[in-house]
């Protein structure tokens, strides 16, 4: 795919009356409160949404310092009851979080070896069985689908979802399960956009209209061709859109990071390292989602990072967001030496020690590396504006930490 295909999506007018209306309401207050409601009194709608029921950029909940839990209090190992910061709030529903983080983690076995079924997962190795398109088509067209994301002011659960079931239908629809069948190059803009309609579909209260899609891709494809193959990926899927995405498991960990935060005076090894107070906490909160985030849309864009399951996504991404603000901190010279970074508290709630991802935070940190040389920096200029922190601005670390 010649990267002109793709039409850039900061330079289309928006001209659809439609489409403003639209995108009004769904930046509208009363939206974000049905959300939220919607999220603390039905389960299903936390599930879609990925674990929290909320968007990224709601975790920080203020909470008085009564609500913090004493320190005899203890869940597992040693490890503190972190989810007790959130007991008074419906929306992070407490009670069964852990079972829904459980099934996520039994839900990412089904992803490992040869007989992975791909409609539930997509195949590290996909693109050897497409034979017009490659490793660089895949990464243009999701840069234009972060485009895209943004533009429509879709939630970020949307995107993560999006990008799954475009690599699980590209996984299914190849030369190795049919001869002969496969996705043509000039209809892979296509199944990106439909697959953005349908995550939309799964995740928002008011998704895109099919017309939308077909303006925003410059009308390129019909109404018609749309619908065609949105059929498509859900029978080569067989209606399998509920799966684990890197993105519940990283809103899970901040908030367990932020609810620790809390009681960082009660505990032995600081997570929030620093912060003596409340706005203190909750800045260096906000820099460590965006921070955790900018490293997590980059492993979207890479296709080597399917090799890797969500929750090493999710994992490495905070680990060198954690990483990356202790740079920050104390500069480019800080030594790691003796310190850790991803301590027991993590290491309970992850299930994960560095060990088990690090491979996974080493891809990453490459990828993010090699990024500025390109001409896809749909992130970059995401995470490059004051509404993000300006984080894609930080000094990188030049390697990850062993702890």
């Amino acid at each position: 795919m010649n990267p002109t295909t793709l039409r850039e999506v900061s330079n289309l007018s928006g001209g659809l009356a439609d489409l403003k209306q639209r995108l009004a309401q769904r930046v509208s207050s009363n939206v974000d409160s049905y959300r939220l409601s919607s999220c603390a009194t039905t389960t299903t709608t936390m599930l879609r949404s990925g674990i929290q029921g909320i968007n990224a950029n709601s975790i920080h909940v203020n909470r008085k310092s009564s609500n913090i839990l004493p320190e005899k209090t203890r869940e597992g190992s040693g490890s503190p009851h972190a989810d007790q910061y959130y007991e008074d709030d419906p929306v992070f529903c407490t009670e069964i979080v852990k079972d829904v983080t459980a099934m996520y983690m039994e839900r990412e076995k089904q992803m490992e070896g040869e007989l992975a079924n791909h409609q539930l997962v997509p195949s590290p190795k996909y693109l050897t069985y497409q034979p017009e398109i490659n490793e660089k088509m895949r990464m243009i067209l999701v840069d234009w689908l972060i485009d895209v994301h943004l533009k429509f002011k879709l939630h970020p659960e949307t995107m993560y979802l999006a990008v799954n079931i475009l690599d699980r239908y590209l996984s299914c629809v190849n030369t190795k399960r049919s001869p002969g069948t496969y996705v043509a190059r000039s209809q892979l803009q296509l199944v990106g956009i439909t697959a953005m309609l349908l995550a939309a579909k799964y995740e928002e209260i008011w998704p895109p209209e099919v017309k939308e899609c077909v303006h925003i891709s410059a009308n390129t494809y019909s109404r018609e061709e749309v619908i065609k193959m949105e059929r498509g990926i859900c029978a080569a899927l067989s209606f399998r859109l509920t799966v684990p995405t890197p993105f519940p498991f990283l809103v899970r960990l901040l908030s367990v990071v932020e609810g620790l935060g809390a009681q960082q005076q009660q505990l032995d090894s600081k997570i929030i390292s620093t912060t003596t107070t409340e706005e203190e906490q909750t800045a260096y909160m906000t820099l460590l989602r965006h921070t955790a985030f900018f490293f997590l849309e980059h492993g979207m864009l890479d296709y080597k990072s399917l090799q890797f399951v969500p929750s090493q996504h999710a994992n490495a991404a905070l680990f060198l967001a954690l990483v990356t603000l202790r740079i920050k901190q104390h500069g480019i010279t800080y030594s790691f030496a003796g310190e850790t970074v991803w301590n027991r508290h993590l290491q309970h709630y992850s299930k994960a020690q560095v060990r088990d991802f690090k491979a996974c935070a080493v891809v990453m940190l490459e990828f993010v590396s090699y990024v500025p040389t390109t001409k896809y920096q749909a992130v970059r200029r995401k995470y490059s504006s004051s509404k993000y922190g300006e984080v894609a601005k930080f000094i990188m670390p030049n390697e990850v930490p062993d702890y």
